[in-house]
């Protein structure tokens, strides 16, 4: 009894304090989140016009915080992003990548397979590869990874060696071959780690902790340490094991994104969980952290259910039991609270231990988990560690040349200014940047001279661009004309044309400055260097010529402009086309030193084949390489291997049948040698030089920050580095990714879809601009609907990613469960809109279950809900006319812009002028359901059950044959084909071709020709498949049209209108057996269901007029 006593006395001061300084830090942190404004509030459904905030465009705010920051912002900052995922069969992925500065990088990789394998990757000093202009990509070795869209979708590749552990057997380990390409895509709205996020939970970490300053809180050391984002998401993809067969995998887990101040994190501890339960969909991530002066058991994280709703984390409570022998595991237990209450424990499998140079310095210990939740089953990680200090900063910066504010019309290789893509080209820069490294390794890089893209520019006359502005019209389809034509036409005026004495004069000088007055006893080779070639975008290797063995000035000169005619070439333009580059493309040509080298070859730091990195080819033959590049002979081909401990061995020599080598002629120019039996049956490469080789190509990869394509030449046992570029096929896109890169996130792994209803209005696949604009047309339509009526709908509801309609492998689904719960669940008004969108009241238990589980159940219809919903009810089709006329009177400003860059601003400023009509046809359709509900609801009662005989007396009052506008397509259709029967018969007319038919219908004044032209005046905005942007409405191309009408000529029918049965009619012919009162009722709702179906119809026809009428319009 005494010691409680003088235990509460000597305690109750430091409650005191502990209150007073709770105090003071949620004073503080309110007055933050005062004048504090969330970075991520970027989207508004009122804010009309506006292509940004309706989310047709993804804001400059999103692409700045997902691409890598600059050099400024690594000196004291992070710059983190990380991915992991789970699923069910208890395979996991993580990967993460944190930058430096330098272009230094740290690179993770854990990966286990289901299997057992864990695949694992530590790599603290690698680099992040540099890029031109405004770098997308994060990279670290052989880990890349970028975004596809800011916030919404991710690439992650790997194609490398990683370090393979047996779950089974942690003391056995292997360097393997992993190659991996997977995609992320958000499944969630973004967790932003703001002050506002748990203002209680930060107060009360806060004042558990000591401060530097008494009284003077840490908020802003808080703030800055916490400057990270996350989002849930699925990550999906293949990955294979030394080249065997891909396999695929499909996680549910997070992108996390850390930009904190690494001074603020010193001295950290923390405790982090990440999980999932595949099953149900549900995910979350809890963190516990301190850091000293600052906070103690600070909570932050989030929990996101099934459908993406999130909330933040207030309280949590971490315990993990240690491992009391080798025979049992590690457990663990949570407590949390999150919107409600969590309880979770788990087991904690065998730790990795990562270590992080980059960000923060300090280690990780991770471990795969196997967690319980709510009685369902889930896995994830759980990351412990410590940040130890500040990373290391560089003395200096990485020595930056400056842009010249002059470019010359010739450089030579040693030239600093060389090295810039855009004055030299991608071969140009490249020979700039190998002899500034020559000048470090024992290789040598013939000398030579760049005529810069400037030249070019200037060697261009009116004649030329004439000839190329006809070209690219032919190319992108403005005018007809013969590609191939246009592309000799440009060729044979820039050959004919000629070189300036400006240009001329300034070769002459710097060939003169290097090889004095012997210049014209010299052979060259000449070669294109355009801009983006020979890069890691674009190879565009064997698209343009080379001249080799090149003597004499003017033989130079007329070298040099056959170089810039062949970027003309029909090859080159087609290359350039696909791979999106313009056509008339800044040119520069490489005038360099050739050697008459005794063996020639190609180099590449990977498997061709494969991309193997742990392997180098060497392909080589005498003389001079154009026979190993060119492929006009079998080479020998020389494989090394890389050890683990940085050491090359020979793997394989495969000796060729090389028949004949290329050499110079003492006059100029080259010729072709058969060789002897002896050559032919030897390697032309020693094991000795074959390993020099390796050696120099693995610096040159170092330098170059990425893999590379080496073209080498050997002369009186020196190394010749003619030529390096990146290699290209390594990362190249799968067939799984383009075919799965745009389908929705599933957010879980027990998830019901269908076609139904969706499929009418958007059967087969669809385009990707057309998923894209029906998507976001209808998210800001449906949200903002939902918000004035009060509902409760889970679709549309995120401008991240994809939730109710989804489309997979670009064919449109609809999520069946979301669509249940609408209304609420199995509420009257929810079985009508069943009965709308799947034709039947739905059965399945589990189905049933599945989306009770999602359903709101404290959720209750205000009076205001009631009201809108009553009016809708009578006034559903009011507007319709209305809307018809905007459509018909639409402005076409759009089309009064210069450039393509203006129009298309004015396009998506008019995103949101026909959204009522999409609210319209929303309206008509629930009412639609509503009236269809009401009606069943009275069969049902009248019969006492749901059977056959009440689904076919609903069906009975429904079938109408007048007034709806889709019917009436066929049907005008076939009084067309009817007429023209009448008119020329349908032999004469099925003998036409479809252009003659076309303008036969639209020329002719006879009744066929004016039908068909009243049909294209109120039809013509319709087509197959007419919902879909990219499709040709019948307006757009009459063709389309005419083929159908030479079809239904050949079996023409008359058809009889037949007029709508009267209630009394229908009455008789039920099976339902009606009370006076329910016929009563009947005689008043039937009608309004008929009426329902004439506004659906016809709402969904302006609806498609909104999509193409403008464009018909503008033809």
């Amino acid at each position: 009894m005494v010691v409680s006593v003088l235990l509460k006395l000597f305690t109750a001061p430091l409650e005191i304090i502990y209150w007073i300084k709770w105090f003071i830090v949620y004073i503080t942190i309110c007055f933050y989140n005062a004048f504090s404004k969330r970075r991520f509030n970027l989207y508004d459904i009122y804010a009309l016009g506006d292509p940004v905030k309706l989310g047709f465009i993804v804001p400059q705010l999103e692409k700045d915080l997902e691409s890598p920051f600059p050099e400024s912002h690594l000196l004291e900052c992070a710059d983190e992003v990380l991915f992991y995922g789970v699923n069910s069969k208890s395979e996991c992925l993580m990967v993460r990548i944190a930058r430096g500065c330098n272009q230094v990088a740290d690179a993770w990789i854990y990966l286990k397979l289901a299997n057992g394998k864990i695949y694992n990757l530590t790599e603290t000093m690698g680099f992040q590869q540099s890029a031109d202009g405004q770098c997308q990509t994060f990279s670290c070795g052989k880990l890349i990874m970028h975004y596809l869209s800011p916030m919404r979708r991710w690439r992650i590749f790997f194609c490398g060696m990683l370090k393979e552990i047996d779950d089974n057997k942690i003391d056995a380990e292997e360097t393997v071959f992993v190659k991996f390409v997977f995609l992320w895509k958000a499944a969630s709205d973004v967790y932003d780690c703001t002050l506002d996020t748990n203002p209680d939970g930060f107060a009360s970490a806060m004042a558990r902790s000591g401060w530097k300053i008494p009284f003077v809180p840490p908020v802003k050391r808080l703030k800055e340490a916490l400057n990270l984002y996350a989002q849930t998401g699925v990550v999906s993809g293949a990955v294979s094991i030394n080249d065997g067969p891909e396999y695929e995998m499909y996680l549910f887990g997070e992108k996390l994104r850390s930009l904190g101040k690494s001074a603020t994190i010193v001295g950290c501890k923390f405790t982090t969980i990440l999980g999932s339960t595949p099953a149900n969909g549900l995910s979350f991530h809890l963190t516990n952290v301190s850091a000293p002066y600052a906070f103690n058991n600070l909570p932050f994280g989030f929990v996101v259910q099934c459908g993406g709703d999130m909330a933040p984390v207030k309280e949590l409570d971490i315990n993990i039991t240690p491992q009391v022998s080798e025979k049992t595991e590690s457990c663990f237990k949570a407590h949390f609270h999150a919107g409600e209450k969590y309880k979770l424990k788990g087991k904690i499998g065998k730790p990795i231990v990562f270590y992080s140079g980059q960000g923060w310095s300090g280690f990780l210990e991770l471990s795969f988990i196997e967690i319980k939740i709510k009685k369902q089953r889930g896995y994830g990680l759980i990351m412990s560690g410590e940040v130890y200090k500040e990373p290391n900063r560089p003395e200096k910066p990485l020595p930056v040349t400056p842009f010249p504010e002059t470019v010359p019309l010739t450089v030579q290789f040693t030239d600093e200014i060389s090295q810039f893509g855009e004055i030299s080209g991608g071969k140009g820069s490249s020979l700039g940047k190998l002899t500034k490294l020559s000048k470090d390794n024992e290789f040598i890089v013939p000398k030579g001279v760049i005529v810069t893209t400037v030249a070019y520019q200037e060697f261009l006359t009116t004649r030329i661009l004439d000839a190329i502005k006809y070209l690219e019209n032919i190319a992108y389809g403005n005018e007809p004309g013969d590609l191939k034509e246009a592309c000799k036409k440009v060729s044979s005026f820039v050959e004919t044309a000629t070189l300036s004495n400006k240009i001329c004069h300034s070769i002459i000088e710097n060939l003169k400055d290097i090889y004095g007055d012997e210049v014209n006893h010299y052979k060259f080779a000449v070669r294109s260097s355009a801009t983006g070639e020979d890069t890691a975008a674009m190879s565009a290797a064997g698209q343009m010529d080379t001249f080799l063995g090149v003597q004499g000035i003017n033989k130079i000169f007329t070298a040099v402009k056959k170089c810039w005619a062949s970027q003309f070439g029909h090859i080159a333009v087609e290359y350039k086309r696909r791979n999106g580059q313009v056509l008339n493309s800044p040119m520069a040509v490489v005038i360099q030193e050739m050697v008459a080298c005794e063996v020639s070859g190609v180099l590449f730091t990977l498997d061709p084949v494969t991309s193997n990195p742990s392997v180098i080819t060497i392909t080589a033959n005498y003389g001079l390489g154009e026979t190993v590049v060119s492929g006009s002979v079998e080479p020998d081909t020389i494989m090394l291997r890389r050890k683990d401990s940085g050491k090359l061995m020979l793997d394989s020599v495969l000796v060729g049948a090389k028949h004949q080598r290329i050499v110079m002629q003492d006059s100029g120019g080259t010729v072709i040698e058969n060789l002897d039996e002896n050559s032919r049956n030897e390697s032309c490469l020693s094991r000795e030089t074959a390993l020099r080789l390796g050696k120099l190509a693995i610096n040159i990869e170092k330098y170059y920050k990425s893999s590379c394509d080496i073209e080498w030449g050997i002369l009186d046992d020196e190394i010749y580095v003619l030529q390096s570029r990146p290699v290209t096929t390594a990362a190249a896109e799968t067939d799984n990714e383009i075919k799965h890169e745009f389908d929705a996130p599933l957010q879980c792994e027990n998830e019901y879809y269908t076609v139904a209803n969706v499929g009418e209005v958007l059967p087969g696949a669809t385009s990707t601009l057309g998923i894209d604009l029906v998507m976001k047309y209808f998210s800001t339509i449906i949200k903002r609907q939902s918000v004035e009526k009060g509902l409760v709908d889970n679709s549309f509801k995120s401008k991240y990613f994809f939730d109710g309609f989804f489309p997979f492998s670009n064919h449109m689904m609809i999520t069946v469960a979301e669509f249940l719960i609408r209304y609420g669940f199995d509420t009257p008004r929810s079985k009508g809109f069943m009965i709308s969108i799947f034709g039947r009241i739905l059965d399945d238990p589990e189905l049933l279950e599945y989306a009770k589980s999602k359903a709101n159940e404290d959720y209750q219809e205000t009076l205001k809900s009631k009201f809108v919903y009553y009016k809708e009810l009578l006034t559903f089709d009011f507007g319709l006319e209305k809307i018809k006329n905007k459509i018909y009177n639409y402005h076409l400003d759009f089309l009064n812009y210069n450039t393509a860059k203006e129009t298309f601003t004015a396009l998506l400023k008019s995103c949101s002028d026909f959204d009522d009509a999409g609210s319209t046809h929303m309206d008509c359709s629930e009412s639609s359901s509503n009236w269809n509900m009401y009606m069943f609801t009275i069969l049902c009662e009248a019969k006492g059950s749901f059977d056959t005989d009440v689904y076919s007396d609903f069906a009975r009052f429904l079938a109408t044959s007048s007034d709806v506008e889709s019917a009436n397509v066929p049907q005008a259709m076939q009084e067309v084909a009817n007429q023209i029967v009448k008119d020329i018969g349908s032999e004469k007319f099925t003998s036409l071709s479809i252009e003659e038919a076309e303008e036969w219908l639209q020329t002719s004044t006879s009744q066929a020709g004016h039908k068909f032209q009243q049909f294209l005046k109120r039809h013509g905005h319709r087509c197959l498949k007419e919902f879909d942007v990219r499709s040709v409405t019948w307006g757009m191309d009459p063709k389309l049209l005419v083929r159908l009408l030479q079809n239904l000529v050949t079996a023409t029918r008359e058809d009889v209108k037949k007029d709508e049965d009267s209630i009394d009619k229908i009455f008789s012919q039920l099976r339902v057996p009606l009370s006076f009162m329910s016929k009563c009722l009947l005689r008043f709702v039937v009608p309004q269901c008929r009426r329902g179906v004439r506004g659906r119809e016809a709402s969904k026809v302006s609806l498609y007029a909104t999509r193409f009428f403008p464009l018909h319009l503008s033809q």
